[in-house]
C-alpha cells in the first residue's frame, strides 16, 4: 500500500494472518493477537480481531509473579492509563534528547562529534572516558548529566565542550545526595530512596571563582550509537514494605558493579527479594527519569551465602554457570568412572610419564575451572585447577 512503512506492512500482515486463523478455526478456538503497539491494537479491534497487550494477557493467567518478568515499555510506547505506575503528567526533563542517527553520522563526517566506547571509572562512576584518536587524547565525561544516560561499554557520539569548561579532576567536587533529595524529582520512586550517585560540580574557591584549569578535553554525550545493556547482578535498596498498592512495589536495584547506575523496577514480591541477590535487565531510560527502568529476571540466592556470591562473580565476568546439556553429558563415560587396565594399554597414553606435569588446586568447596595448555616444543603439560 502506498505510504505504508515496513513496520505498518508487517503489522498488517500479522493481522491478516490472525484473521485467517480466526476464520479457519471458527469458534472452536479463540485466536488472540498480542501486541504492545497501540495503533496495531486499535486497527485489530476495528477488524474484529481479539487483541491484548502482553501485560494484560499475563494478568489473565492468574500468576502475579510472571508480571515481574515483563519488559517495562518506554513511556512513549504506552498510554499512561494503561500503566499501573501513575506518574505525574508533567515531569521535569533531566537529560538532553539524543541526536538522531542521521545527524550523528553527519556530525562524525564533519568532525563535530567523536565516536568511541564509553569507559566509566570503576572507582568514580561519575567520571568516564571516550577514546578518540582524532584529537590525540581521551575525552573526559564528568557527571551523570554529561553522560546523558550512557552505560559503560556503549558506543557513543561525544561532543567537545568549550575549552573554558575543561577542568582538572582535582578541581571537581561531588555533590552530596542531600542536594538531590531537595530537588523536585517528578518521578515515581521507591519511598525514602535518594540518588547516592551524586553529580560532579565545579568547586569554588573563597573568592567565589571556579577553580577551573584547562586540562584534558572534556565533553558530553549527544547520542548512543550502540547500546551495551545486559543483565546485572545485585540487590534491592533497603526500603519499608509499601502498604496497599495491590502488592506492587517500585524499588531501586543496586548493581554489584559500581559503574552501573541504580535501576528502577516494579515487583510484586518485594518481601522475598530484599535479602536476595537478584538479576535485573535494563529496558529503557527516559529523559524525565533520573534512573533507567528495568525488570526482574531471576533470584540467585541469599546475600552473603558463599555459593550465591561465587555465582555472582561468575555471572559478572560473563562465565556461563548453567548445567551442561544432556548432549554434552552423553559424550562422557558413565559415572563412576575409573582408569582401567584397558585404558592404560592404549597407545595414545604412552610417553606421558616423561612430560612435565604441574598442577595447582584450590581447597574443596570453591568453584573450579580446569584449563590445560600443552606445548610440544618444550614438552611440558600444564594442568591448572583454579
Amino acid at each position: 500500500m502506498s505510504g505504508e512503512t515496513k513496520n505498518d506492512r508487517n503489522d498488517r500482515a500479522i493481522r491478516v494472518a490472525t484473521q485467517w486463523y480466526q476464520n479457519h478455526l471458527g469458534g472452536a478456538v479463540k485466536v488472540l493477537l498480542i501486541t504492545n503497539d497501540r495503533e496495531n491494537r486499535r486497527k485489530a479491534s476495528e477488524e474484529g480481531i481479539f487483541a491484548e497487550t502482553v501485560e494484560s494477557y499475563v494478568k489473565s493467567l492468574g500468576q502475579p509473579d510472571l508480571l515481574d518478568l515483563l519488559v517495562r515499555p518506554a513511556s512513549e510506547d504506552v498510554n499512561m492509563e494503561d500503566v499501573e505506575d501513575h506518574r505525574p503528567s508533567k515531569r521535569k526533563v533531566i537529560y538532553s534528547e539524543h541526536k538522531p542517527m542521521s545527524e550523528i553520522t553527519s556530525g562524525l563526517h564533519r568532525g563535530i562529534y567523536h565516536q568511541g566506547k564509553l569507559r566509566v571509572n570503576r572507582y568514580n562512576p561519575f567520571e568516564a572516558y571516550v577514546g578518540r584518536e582524532s584529537i590525540g587524547d581521551e575525552i573526559v565525561i564528568y557527571g551523570r548529566s554529561n553522560m546523558n544516560r550512557a552505560f559503560d561499554g556503549d558506543i557513543v557520539a561525544a561532543e567537545l565542550l568549550p575549552q573554558d569548561q575543561w577542568q582538572e579532576v582535582s578541581s571537581l567536587s561531588i555533590a552530596g545526595e542531600a542536594e538531590d533529595e531537595n530537588e523536585d524529582e517528578d518521578v515515581h520512586l521507591a519511598p525514602n530512596s535518594a540518588d547516592v550517585a551524586p553529580r560532579t560540580i565545579p568547586q569554588q574557591g573563597s573568592s567565589g571563582q571556579v577553580n577551573a584549569v584547562p586540562s584534558r578535553p572534556s565533553g558530553r554525550i549527544v547520542g548512543i550509537i550502540k547500546r551495551n545493556w545486559h543483565s546485572y547482578c545485585g540487590s534491592l535498596e533497603p526500603m519499608p514494605l509499601p502498604a496497599g498498592s495491590g502488592g506492587i512495589a517500585h524499588a531501586l536495584f543496586i548493581s554489584k558493579d559500581r559503574r552501573i547506575p541504580k535501576i528502577r523496577i516494579q515487583t510484586r514480591q518485594l518481601d522475598n527479594l530484599l535479602d536476595k541477590r537478584i538479576i535485573v535487565a535494563v529496558d529503557s531510560w527516559d529523559r524525565q527519569s533520573r534512573y533507567p527502568s528495568g525488570h526482574y529476571v531471576r533470584t540467585i540466592g541469599e546475600i552473603g551465602d558463599r555459593d550465591t556470591e561465587s555465582e555472582v562473580v561468575l555471572i559478572e565476568n560473563d562465565i556461563n554457570t548453567r548445567p551442561f546439556s544432556s548432549q554434552v553429558l552423553a559424550c562422557l563415560p558413565p559415572l563412576p568412572w575409573l582408569v582401567s587396565s584397558e585404558d592404560l594399554s592404549q597407545s595414545y597414553k604412552t610417553g606421558l610419564a616423561v612430560i612435565c606435569l604441574c598442577q595447582w588446586s584450590i581447597p574443596p568447596g570453591m568453584v573450579l575451572f580446569n584449563f590445560h595448555l600443552y606445548k610440544q616444543s618444550v614438552k611440558c603439560y600444564w594442568s591448572s585447577t583454579v
